[in-house]
């Protein structure tokens, strides 16, 4: 094995031992899946918001989905607060969310060019994120359950824990009518005792899963005695199509602050903020570039804590010295690792968790092998030396 990557890896390993561990993924984690990255209005959805980039943005403007969506949300509540027609924009908005539904939803996507040779994808589309995820359970039981957030709004990682059987914290209760609870961030699983008054046993294969910017699979809905939140969690399949009525629960303003951030976000935001903003908590930041304005807020918080640590990868192939990545890094602290960003076996989704993240079972079994062997060849270099005299 490269000694680069077994250097990380025992660096890694530390920081997955601490109490708090919390990992942040972006839109690199799902680009080896086909997804598209919205940064910029892909050219199949330029054609159909040509019309409203007009109306927002000035002439030769490249605004991403989230800045368009976000200028639509605004002009809709100003119009309806003066109570005027809303329901151009209201098609606009289901246009654009129709076509995030059919080219985000990674059951459809085809596999990016670059990784069709990629045997264990061809295998199993969810193989990477399976893999960081039961890398992730493999903590010893007695810390604290491990943290991940996303911003991406696909439902990779959904997908991925369910193939695994893990049962995952996401903040929704009920079964036919899964409806947003946040108090659910709060309870935990554990076995009864083998008797009344025996002792409970702690579940293992439990993770907490927030998806910060919403999902495909929820729906803004009226708000009833059970579910007070309007916020609602449906099973993706062929039927649902969003329309007017049917809005999906993105969040519209990644890049702005403009807003007043309202549930589920404001909650998602503050658990977030909670993770991380502890004593001994680690972030790990995967194919997430720090263009959210709201999270970075949230990371340079926790970054005035004197135990916290920040462990970035995300691929780059060129360094602009004024990314938000590279003004981090110019900071100088040693409690913020950035992986070589030029280096795809690094900081590439696939090649962190197939390279970096390092897999806890093998590496103590490997711990042992080596000690064992160490051992060994001290006595038989012992007896060598006792033979020559």
């Amino acid at each position: 094995m490269n000694d680069d990557f077994t250097k990380q890896k025992l660096r890694i390993k530390k920081y997955l031992g601490l109490e708090n561990v919390s990992v942040l993924t972006g839109a690199g984690t799902s680009f080896h899946l086909g997804a598209p990255v919205i940064r910029s209005i892909p050219d199949g959805l330029k054609e159909i918001c040509e019309a409203d980039i007009t109306t927002y943005f000035s002439e030769g403007a490249n605004p991403s989905y989230e800045d368009l969506f976000n200028c639509l949300q605004a002009d809709r509540y100003i119009k309806e607060k003066k109570g005027e027609d809303i329901s151009s924009i209201n098609t606009s908005i289901a246009n654009m969310q129709e076509w995030l539904f059919q080219n985000c939803n990674t059951e459809k996507t085809t596999i990016n060019r670059i990784y069709t040779d990629d045997e264990k994808l061809k295998k199993n589309r969810y193989h990477y994120h399976e893999a960081l995820i039961k890398k992730l359970l493999q903590r010893p039981n007695n810390l604290k359950r491990a943290n991940l957030f996303t911003t991406n709004y696909d439902m990779a990682f959904d997908y991925a824990l369910d193939n695994l059987g893990i049962h995952y914290i996401n903040g929704f209760m009920g079964v036919h009518n899964r409806c947003f609870r946040p108090e659910v961030y709060d309870y935990d699983l554990y076995y009864p005792g083998q008797s009344v008054t025996g002792k409970v046993h702690r579940a293992e294969k439990v993770l907490k899963y927030f998806k910060i910017h919403g999902s495909l699979s929820w729906l803004a809905t009226k708000p009833t005695v059970s579910n007070t939140y309007g916020i609602k969690e449906i099973p993706l399949n062929d039927e649902f199509k969003p329309d007017e009525n049917k809005e999906i629960m993105i969040y519209p303003c990644v890049s702005k602050k403009s807003f007043t951030l309202d549930l589920p976000y404001s909650e998602l935001f503050r658990q977030l903020s909670q993770a991380i903003n502890q004593p001994q908590s680690a972030l790990f930041c995967v194919g997430y570039s720090f263009y959210d304005e709201h999270i970075n807020d949230i990371i340079k918080q926790a970054l005035t804590i004197p135990s916290f640590t920040l462990i970035i990868a995300n691929f780059s192939p060129t360094k602009d010295p004024n990314s938000p990545i590279e003004v981090l890094r110019a900071l100088g602290d040693k409690r913020i690792l950035i992986l070589d960003q030029e280096d795809p076996d690094q900081t590439t989704f696939t090649g962190f968790v197939n390279n970096i993240m390092p897999d806890l079972y093998e590496e103590e079994e490997n711990e042992a092998i080596a000690e064992t062997l160490q051992k060994l060849y001290f006595k038989a270099g012992n007896e060598t030396n006792m033979e020559g005299e």
